[in-house]
């Protein structure tokens, strides 16, 4: 079979053909498990019956403003009434109107909420937007007007019953929608945009004249109840409507369009005075730059395979891990970094796959996360941890050793505080497997020596608290680690290190934290109090009574550019939460990978997806060890 060849950034790659993908009219049962559509077969099914059923819903439904008028009848049955209690009045809202009889803009709430007290006078007034449904329905209308898009907040939208012959690709800007009623217009195609609409629940499309439907809706993983009677589309469709309902449907056109254009290349910036021409021309150091001290580090969470499910936008064969570990190869390849921190590396992706492909090249150090400790030999290569990798031409390993943030906790209960006293150390720390892995490097040309950790700290958006106490204790750990490593006897064209101040330091990886968090403030500011908001008022020890702090002077590399604009791209949360820390006094920054394709982003939803093999991007930075003497660059933070 053939494939085809897509350029993704810094490489190209191949997803299946058409061949490979499956077809309209491809449903036989020999291939597929599922029944000839060209055959007279019975369409009673249940999922079919629930196509009826919308159907017959939807023609009653004609009248103008169905919805509204039911909604209104259902919540005048429950509205309270009688003093001290609210009150509420909701006229019809115009889409073109700007409010001129309240003074509010277009978009604004003409919902009016009012407060009596036991006296009868009003307490308080205020308009608030309340309303998040809009019922257009059976008006007649032929066009839409292009204010109504800048309705972002609206969850329902019944446009239904009218003369439409154009739905606007605009519709993507309503993001929020859970419910679009197109049903009973002139409509024959959908824009392609109505895949980017992620939070769609049910979409009633019922009697137009829709011939096709567009691939992109295969994104619309949220979709529970998507009603196509009524119109001419394709019989292959609706049989598998009708033997696998809309789930099925969604699936078929999510594995079987054809993927997105590819993305540019993402730019290369050069800071300083570097040379480089970055790794979209082939720009690694050249040995001249190399006896400088300049050197190249990436990093990179790639998606472990235990935890792609929760990508169900992604089509099954770009999820796969065959796919995506291939891709992730030849980016790494590509890059050719001489430092690599991986994060969300499973056993077994580190030792059957990652070790054997770069151990002619790089020298690596692996650690899983605690658990592992517990479970079966089979079962731990599922668990994943922090991969790093140095290039032996580059870099000479002179120690290595890894950090349990649980078993840390625990150490700092044993030596300073009191589980009695502190049950939160105990109970939200040291529940946690989070792992870091640290390497002691000496650059082979120049001597100098660099520290690097490599961290992956907890997830979970309600523990702020746990992960700005990672944050604090990994910052222990290196800082500790710096000062055994400076025990060491320095080569013979290795600088001397009078103070750990002086020894360069990376420390990259998936913080799981935003740049306006506890975490980014304590490595790039050197302290937190142990008031801040982010510990949450849970009792850390000293760590909440003296709060946090740390001598090293770091920043994060892409602060030289303002950060990304993001690093994790899902449906429901894009932030940059990944970062390459430096030492500012004795490291520089002379080059960074840029912003991903900003048009291509704006049509995709999330990542992973076939161009992207991971939901996180790589972050790809080019530095400088400073030379002895140089001037101190803490000014910088």
């Amino acid at each position: 079979m053939s494939s085809s060849t897509y350029s993704s950034g810094n490489l190209t790659f191949s997803s299946p053909s058409s061949s490979q993908r499956m077809q309209p009219a491809d449903f036989s049962a020999q291939q597929h498990g599922r029944q000839d559509p060209g055959a007279n077969h019975n369409m009673a099914t249940n999922f079919w019956q629930a196509q009826v059923q919308l159907a017959q819903t939807s023609r009653a439904s004609s009248t103008p403003h169905y919805h509204a008028r039911f909604s209104a009848s259902m919540s005048r049955s429950s509205q309270p009434t009688g003093n001290g209690v609210w009150h509420s009045r909701t006229d019809s809202t115009d889409p073109d109107s700007t409010r001129a009889d309240t003074g509010m803009p277009p978009g604004t709430s003409n919902t009016i909420s009012i407060s009596y007290g036991r006296d009868g006078k009003i307490i308080e007034q205020a308009a608030r937007q309340d309303w998040h449904e809009l019922d257009m329905g059976g008006q007649g209308l032929r066009n839409l007007s292009a204010a109504l898009f800048n309705y972002q907040f609206l969850d329902k939208l019944y446009i239904n019953h009218n003369r439409l012959t154009l739905l606007p690709g605009a519709i993507s800007k309503l993001g929020q929608l859970s419910v679009l009623d197109i049903s009973g217009n002139l409509i024959s195609s959908l824009p392609a945009e109505i895949g980017l609409l992620k939070s769609l629940k049910m979409l009633l499309m019922i009697d137009n004249h829709i011939q096709t439907l567009p691939p992109e809706m295969g994104t619309l993983y949220n979709l529970e109840i998507l009603g196509i009677e009524g119109n001419p589309i394709p019989e292959s469709l609706k049989m598998l409507m009708s033997q696998e309902g809309t789930r099925g449907v969604i699936a078929y056109l999510r594995d079987n369009g054809p993927p997105p254009a590819p993305p540019h290349q993402r730019d290369w910036i050069v800071l300083g005075e570097s040379a480089s021409d970055g790794v979209n021309d082939g720009g690694l150091p050249s040995e001249e730059e190399k006896q400088k001290g300049v050197f190249t580090v990436v990093s990179y969470n790639i998606l472990c395979d235990y935890y792609r499910g929760a990508h169900g936008y992604c089509p099954s064969w770009a999820i796969d891990w065959d796919y995506r570990k291939e891709h992730i190869k030849q980016e790494l390849m590509t890059y050719n970094a001489d430092i690599m921190c991986l994060q969300e590396v499973d056993g077994a992706t580190y030792h059957d796959f990652l070790k054997p492909e770069f151990e002619d090249i790089y020298g690596g150090y692996y650690w899983p996360k605690t658990r592992v400790k517990t479970m079966s030999e089979q079962a731990r290569k599922k668990v994943d941890g922090c991969a790093l990798f140095y290039k032996k031409s580059v870099f000479k390993l002179l120690e290595e050793k890894y950090i349990e943030f649980n078993q840390s906790a625990l150490k700092l209960l044993r030596e300073n505080e009191s589980i009695s006293k502190f049950p939160d150390i105990y109970n939200r720390v040291s529940t946690k497997d989070n792992i870091a892995v640290i390497v002691f490097l000496q650059h082979v040309v120049t001597g100098n020596r660099v520290v690097v950790a490599n961290v992956h700290c907890h997830w979970t958006a309600a523990d702020r608290d746990v992960k700005l106490v990672q944050a604090g204790l990994l910052l222990g750990e290196v800082t500790d680690a710096m000062h055994d490593f400076m025990k060491r006897k320095p080569s013979d064209h290795s600088p001397a290190y009078s103070s750990i101040m002086d020894m360069p330091v990376l420390i990259c990886g998936d913080f799981n934290s935003t740049p306006d968090s506890g975490v980014y403030q304590l490595i790039t500011k050197g302290e937190v109090g142990g008031d801040h908001e982010d510990m949450q008022g849970y009792k850390y020890g000293r760590f909440s009574a003296e709060g946090m702090r740390h001598p090293l002077s770091l920043k994060s590399a892409y602060s030289n550019i303002g950060e990304l604009q993001f690093t994790n791209c899902t449906p429901t949360f894009t932030e940059v939460i990944d970062y390459v820390f430096y030492s500012t006094n004795n490291l520089s920054v002379t080059g960074l990978m840029g912003e991903p394709d900003k048009e291509y982003m704006s049509k995709v939803i999330g990542l992973p997806n076939p161009h992207f093999p991971s939901d996180h991007l790589p972050l790809l930075v080019e530095m400088q060890f400073e030379r002895r003497g140089d001037k101190d660059k803490s000014s910088e933070t």
